[in-house]
């Protein structure tokens, strides 16, 4: 379905508003999972496939008052791993008679058209970022098998499993946790307990449904519970991001309501991940990695997603006299966990009774399943 710019009738006098109301989709923080926020832009016109090389590197050494006619060596391994690259298309058509009718609307059609097929290729990146093409063969962040974690947020001290009923104080304990277990997972600890002494923080990012965010920037960390400067008065999202800056790690919450009912039993997914690696470099005077410190041809980035343009391109033709023919296009991989063990999936429940009702939270029990949407909510008229 193209364009619907139907005649109508208005009374005279009167005064059409020059602003229209634009149908609102869901935003999405998607792209703070990958390096620099960005994709990676590397691949040609045509490409079928993405290769990484791996160097897998394993040494041995022996010590001894006595020489020896057996010496252990060095073993280096070098593989590859892959994923397929997809194309994406959306096409529109449209005549003389459209850009009449949409002109009659204030509307500019074929900027409108770009808009539109621009949205909807970044809308189905989102998707293949977090749940790829084929779930089954680990494409997307959240279906990753290599060394990704999947855990579930346990009932706190009461017995609440739900995050609006859970404990503020456990809650963020439980999140402190997460965190440290994948930067600890990645071994980025340094001198002094902190993350990348000396360096720049290490950037955490953590992608979650806005009902999940709000509550956890909604829920204040009591003082009983934890004894530090804003007990008392900081929510959950800013003690994490004020405790976790005291050990150089910057934590980043980013919203995406697709990740609704997406974990274990039809709880809310949260995706809590290490977008790359910082350059460390050594801690002492010896360097125990000195191979990965120094090696330059190096990836450092723990998720990826590549694309072959920053913008779909397009390209426009005649149909007939009257008609034309747009076509919108890029490719794509779909989201890729390089380095599983920088990333877990977190199951949170969230009780949809009280998502929206000024009751507070008042049952334990987990989401129920809802119907799908489109994630577009159209303007209400006036009644």
């Amino acid at each position: 379905m193209g364009l619907l710019a139907p005649a109508r009738f208005t009374v005279n006098p009167s005064f059409t508003s020059p602003r229209a109301l634009v149908s609102q989709s869901v935003r999405s923080g998607f792209m703070h999972l990958f390096p620099n926020g960005r994709p990676d832009v590397k691949l040609t016109e045509g490409a079928k496939a993405v290769y990484v090389p791996i160097y897998d590197i394993r040494t041995l050494a022996k010590g001894a008052q006595t020489g020896g006619n057996e010496l252990p060596s060095v073993q280096i391994n070098a593989s590859l791993i892959s994923t397929p690259v997809y194309e994406q298309k959306i096409r529109v058509v449209y005549s003389r008679e459209d850009l009449n009718a949409a002109a009659s609307w204030q509307l500019s059609l074929a900027n409108a058209y770009s808009l539109a097929m621009r949205q909807g290729h970044f809308q189905l990146l989102r998707d293949i970022a977090l749940f790829g093409f084929n779930p089954q063969s680990g494409e997307g962040l959240l279906n990753s098998a290599s060394g990704t974690v999947s855990e579930s947020l346990p009932a706190d001290s009461q017995g609440h499993t739900t995050l609006d009923a859970y404990d503020a104080g456990e809650a963020l304990q439980a999140f402190l946790r997460a965190i440290n277990g994948r930067l600890n997972a990645c071994n980025l600890l340094g001198v002094s307990a902190q993350y990348n002494a000396g360096g720049p923080p290490v950037r955490v990012v953590i992608l979650a449904p806005q009902r999940v965010l709000g509550l956890m920037a909604s829920r204040v960390v009591e003082l009983t519970s934890y004894q530090r400067p804003g007990a008392g008065s900081a929510s959950i999202t800013q003690s994490i991001i004020d405790v976790m800056k005291g050990s150089n790690v910057e934590v980043i919450f980013a919203p995406d309501d697709s990740l609704k009912e997406r974990g274990t039993n039809n709880t809310d997914a949260v995706v809590l991940t290490i977008p790359e690696l910082p350059d460390m470099g050594a801690q002492g005077a010896f360097d125990t990695n000195i191979f990965g410190d120094e090696y330059e041809s190096q990836e450092r980035g723990c998720n990826a997603l590549f694309v072959d343009r920053d913008l779909p391109a397009e390209i426009t033709g005649p149909i007939g006299a009257e008609g034309t023919d747009l076509v919108s296009f890029m490719s794509s991989t779909a989201g890729w966990s390089l380095r599983g063990e920088a990333t877990a999936i977190l199951s949170v429940p969230v009780s949809n009774s009280n998502e929206f009702s000024l009751a507070g939270s008042s049952s334990g029990t987990p989401a129920t399943p809802a119907a799908d949407s489109s994630g577009t909510t159209p303007p209400k008229a006036a009644s």
